[in-house]
């Protein structure tokens, strides 16, 4: 019977106890092969040793102590995709900022004081538009995530 570390510390290294199971299952069967392999190495034909902790013993205090962690896949797909629309929000920002410049340089200004307004409310329109790429990046990314909770 395993006391330490206890089930509620470890519930805060998972998101679920289905994968701790597999987390220490998996780490388990590797510290068994990392055995396995050294007494080979050491020409040792025994295979056990009394003093070592067991294999999951060793993969659950691995977990508690944080030398072993997890990430989800779709956890990255989800995070490169938010990155990849942030990113060509970020570019389309800078192509418009670019292409008003153009405009500008093109065009000769009437009177200083029509154009200052006109140009602080530009930049406003392109940081609207980013905010909301961000913000739509942001909802598809939470939404994916309270899909992942409700499994």
């Amino acid at each position: 019977m395993m006391i330490k570390p206890g089930i509620t510390e470890l519930d805060r290294c998972v998101d679920s106890r289905y994968t701790l199971v597999s987390m220490v299952a998996k780490r388990a069967r590797m510290i068994g092969l990392e055995r396995k392999a050294a007494e080979e190495a050491a020409g040792e034909g025994n295979g056990y040793n009394p003093l070592l902790d067991k294999p999951v013993t060793q993969a659950v205090n691995e977990i508690a102590d944080g030398v072993v962690g997890y990430v989800r896949s779709e956890a990255i797909e989800k995070a490169k995709e938010y990155e990849e629309e942030k990113f060509e929000a970020i570019m389309q920002l800078e192509k418009n900022a670019a292409d008003s410049q153009t405009e500008e340089a093109d065009t000769e200004p009437e009177q200083v004081t029509e154009d200052a307004p006109k140009a602080e409310e530009e930049p406003k329109e392109e940081m609207n538009l980013l905010d909301a790429a961000l913000a739509a990046a942001a909802a598809r990314l939470s939404e994916a995530d309270n899909e992942d909770n409700e499994l």
